[in-house]
């Protein structure tokens, strides 16, 4: 009994230095206006849960909304990493959400079918280099899935991608 105690103690005090710290930073992008659409929200908070409930620290910074200028675009990408990097997160991950809201009925409706794809980097701010990309279609559209669990569902396949390159490299989740 006393083993197994202690070989808990041991499990649960060494834990943190195997956890991997990151900021998300979500970037809505192909959408009219500034305004950021609900299903952004619901992609940004379902990752944040995801690895909150599985103890990781996580942050995350306002969602930016792309307006088509490289350059501003780049300036608030930098910004966001400084200030992870101000927190002392060990990785950035930029979310690109790219919507295709031109023929919908309802743009701004928490809808998957609004969303066209999403493109993942992870990035090492120690190092400031990209460790890993990823590239997600959503999956073909039911009357059961667009709505906001299908939203949900997609973001969770999102969060999975990064479970497993942070578990490749060495990152408890």
């Amino acid at each position: 009994m006393k083993r197994l105690l202690l070989a808990l103690v041991f499990a649960f005090a060494f834990f943190p230095t195997f956890a991997k710290s990151f900021s998300l930073q979500v970037v809505q992008k192909n959408t009219p206006g500034d305004q950021i659409f609900d299903s952004s929200f619901v992609v940004e908070q379902t990752i944040l849960d995801y690895f909150f409930e599985r103890g990781m620290i996580v942050s995350n910074g306002s969602i930016l909304v792309s307006n088509d200028d490289a350059a501003d675009d780049k300036t608030a990408l930098r910004k966001a990493m400084i200030e992870a990097k101000i927190g002392s997160m060990e990785l950035f991950i930029k979310l690109n959400l790219n919507y295709s809201v031109l023929d919908s009925a309802n743009p701004t409706a928490i809808l998957l079918s609004n969303i066209k794809s999403a493109d993942l980097e992870i990035v090492s701010l120690e190092k400031n280099k990209t460790i890993a990309k990823g590239k997600f279609t959503p999956p073909s559209l039911t009357d059961l899935n667009n709505n906001r669990s299908g939203v949900v569902d997609f973001a969770s396949d999102i969060a999975n991608k990064i479970q497993a390159e942070l578990a490749e490299r060495g990152g408890a989740i």
